[in-house]
């Protein structure tokens, strides 16, 4: 996974078309207890997002790995 201890905290709530498969949006949900600020959060899955993606078309069965677009509440 990813070092960033922003991003470890984080977790998927979903994931929908955005606004096809092509395109993802990934809500991402930070901890109840406030440990994590959302531009932390933000500025962590942006420096990430490469090689999340990278993960996801590794473990999917696709000719192009989908753009990650991602949503921190």
């Amino acid at each position: 996974g990813c070092a960033d201890p922003a991003v470890q905290a984080l977790v998927v709530t979903s994931v929908e078309p955005a606004p096809h498969t092509g395109r993802l949006r990934v809500v991402m949900a930070r901890p109840a207890d406030g440990g994590v600020g959302r531009a932390d959060a933000v500025a962590g899955l942006a420096r990430a997002g490469g090689r999340l993606r990278a993960e996801v078309a590794a473990a999917i069965n696709r000719r192009k790995a989908p753009e990650l677009v991602f949503d921190v509440t």
